[in-house]
């Protein structure tokens, strides 16, 4: 008899791949301002990465010379292209002031002191300082948008 062995079961993890609990997460219970935020964090800052790895390509097709480089700018002046400028310049900006809003409540006395759970649970975390600067990053964001697609664009 072997000693110590319980079960050669394997142990069941989270049911889902990681992408299906994240989607879960987000859509879970309460719903407030700041989980919208985190979650568009999350799916911004993939888009970026991706963004980063066709720019590569896209940059790296100079080295193929003059034709090479036509070819990829005479493929990406399309219409559906221009939707994904559009949405790399409204990801990166709110990515980057969200960005900026979570360090700020890091790293000043705004988020405050942990407090017990007890029930009723009420959520603490989303008191009237960082709603107010979560709408300020998210109107900067707009705004720092607005002026990127017109620059983009050249209007």
């Amino acid at each position: 008899m072997v000693e110590g062995l319980v079960s050669t079961e394997k142990a069941r993890g989270p049911e889902g791949g990681f992408v299906g609990r994240q989607v879960r997460w987000a859509l879970r219970k309460p719903m407030n301002l700041e989980k919208l935020a985190l979650a568009v964090q999350r799916v911004s800052g993939v888009g970026l990465l991706v963004y980063l790895f066709f720019h590569l390509f896209v940059t790296g097709s100079v080295t193929s010379g003059r034709e090479g480089w036509d070819g990829v700018m005479g493929m990406l002046s399309n219409p559906l292209a221009h939707i994904g400028e559009v949405l790399v310049v409204a990801g990166a900006t709110f990515h980057g002031v969200n960005g900026v809003r979570v360090m700020l409540l890091e790293l000043t006395a705004l988020v405050g002191k942990p407090v017990r759970p007890d029930y009723p649970y009420k959520v603490q975390s989303l008191g009237k300082g960082q709603q107010s600067i979560l709408w300020t990053a998210t109107i900067m964001a707009g705004l720092a948008m607005i002026a990127g697609i017109l620059i983009l664009w050249g209007l």
